[in-house]
């Protein structure tokens, strides 16, 4: 058994990370959210996590959300936990609306 801890990468503090792998509909479409409205983002390519280890890459995420997450995207802002696809449009929904009103 290899007994070599992965270094996964963290989110960054200064933008939007997205967790993200191939073939994931929902990425997609909240990567061309965040470019319609000119939001910086970092993307995370997650398939070779997903590919060498799995159970290690899931229970890094545990412990950045501090819960059992196992969907793509896996979103963060300035850190912060947002969730994926819908919880991020929510959430930049309610921002955008808050910012245009004041």
């Amino acid at each position: 058994m290899d007994t070599e801890t992965t270094e996964f990468t963290k989110p960054l503090k200064n933008c939007f990370t997205i967790y993200s792998k191939s073939g994931c509909p929902n990425c997609t479409k909240v990567k061309d959210f965040l470019q319609e409205n000119n939001i910086p983002f970092t993307i995370i390519d997650c398939d070779e996590y997903l590919l060498e280890n799995k159970a290690e890459f899931l229970d890094f995420i545990m412990n950045l959300t501090s819960r059992e997450w196992r969907t793509f995207p896996i979103v963060f802002n300035n850190s912060q936990f947002i969730g994926g696809f819908i919880d991020t449009k929510v959430y930049l929904d309610n921002t955008l609306d808050f910012e245009r009103i004041f």
